[in-house]
C-alpha cells in the first residue's frame, strides 16, 4: 500500500548538472509498488522544452491515466514547472526542492554560488562552452577535486554531507553525465534557465510544495520566497533551518518515503 504523502506515481526532474542518480537517491525508500520515473533530462533531441514534454509523455505511458506527482530538484525545477503547466490534466502535485527560480523574479545572482556560470550563459555562450570543456578535462583528471571546488563555499554540514560515499557518487555521476556525455544539452539547459521562463508558472493548477534550505548557497532562499509569491496555485513553503542545497534533498526524501513531515520544518 502506497504512503499518504505520495500515493501517486512520481516523476523526478534531476538537477543541472545532474543525472538519473539524483532521482535514484531522492526516491530510494518508496514502497516497492510505487511507480517512479527518473529520466535523463540531458538525453534529448530538438528544442529543449518541447523535448522535455515529449520525454514526459513517453516516460509516463506505463502509468496509464494515473495522475502524476512531479518533483523538480534545483534547475530541474524549471522542467518540472513547465510539465506541470503544460500537462495540468496529468499532474496532481508539484514538489520543488532547492528550486532555482526564474532570474526575472528577483536579484538573486549576487547571493548565488553559480553566478559566474549563469552570467556566461546570459552573455557569452561561446565562452560558456569553453568553460564546460575545461571542467570536463578537470573531471577526467580528478572528479573529487572538481566536486570539492564547486562546493568550496558551502557550510561545514553540507561539505560533510556531500562527502558521504552515496552522495559523492551521486554528484560525480551528475557531473559525468553533464560534462562528458551531454555537454551540449548541459549548455542548452543553462541558457534556457537564464532566460525568462516565469510565464511557465501561470499554468500551474495543482497543489505545490516548496522545500528549501535556509542556508542554501546554490539556490538562495529568496528564490523560494519569490516562487511562493509568484505561483497562484495553492502553495506551501517549507524552509529547513539547518540544510543547504543537497542536504535539503535528503530531508525531502525522508518525508516523501516515510509519509510524514520532518519536525524541523517551518511551514
Amino acid at each position: 500500500m502506497q504512503n499518504q504523502f505520495s500515493p501517486d506515481p512520481v516523476y523526478f526532474c534531476h538537477g543541472i548538472p545532474g543525472s538519473v542518480q539524483d532521482g535514484a537517491y531522492a526516491l530510494n525508500g518508496l514502497p516497492a509498488n510505487t511507480l517512479h520515473f527518473t529520466p535523463n533530462l540531458l538525453e534529448i533531441e530538438g528544442e529543449l522544452i518541447d523535448a522535455c514534454l515529449r520525454q514526459f509523455d513517453e516516460t509516463i505511458a506505463e502509468a496509464g491515466n494515473a495522475p502524476i506527482h512531479v518533483v523538480g530538484f534545483s534547475i530541474g525545477s524549471m522542467v518540472a514547472v513547465r510539465i506541470a503547466s503544460a500537462r495540468a490534466d496529468r499532474v496532481c502535485k508539484l514538489s520543488l526542492v532547492s528550486a532555482a527560480a526564474p532570474l526575472s523574479l528577483g536579484d538573486f545572482l549576487p547571493k548565488a554560488t553559480g553566478a559566474p556560470i549563469f552570467k556566461l550563459a546570459q552573455s557569452r555562450p561561446r565562452l560558456l562552452g569553453g568553460v564546460i570543456g575545461m571542467q570536463a578535462l578537470i573531471y577526467r583528471v580528478s572528479p573529487g577535486f572538481l566536486v570539492n571546488s564547486l562546493f568550496a563555499k558551502c557550510g561545514d554540514a553540507e561539505k560533510e554531507f556531500i562527502n558521504k560515499p552515496e552522495v559523492s557518487e551521486q554528484l560525480q555521476a551528475g557531473l559525468e553525465n553533464s560534462l562528458l556525455h551531454f555537454p551540449s544539452s548541459y549548455a542548452a539547459y543553462l541558457q534556457a534557465y537564464v532566460g525568462d521562463w516565469s510565464w511557465f508558472l501561470d499554468g500551474i493548477r495543482c497543489d505545490v510544495e516548496l522545500w528549501h534550505g535556509a542556508r542554501d548557497t546554490w539556490s538562495p532562499p529568496d528564490m523560494a520566497y519569490a516562487l511562493h509569491e509568484a505561483i497562484a496555485a495553492k502553495t506551501q513553503l517549507h524552509i529547513l533551518d539547518d540544510t543547504e542545497h543537497y542536504s535539503t534533498l535528503q530531508v525531502f526524501r525522508e518525508a516523501l518515503c516515510s509519509g510524514s513531515r520532518n519536525e524541523k520544518v517551518n511551514a
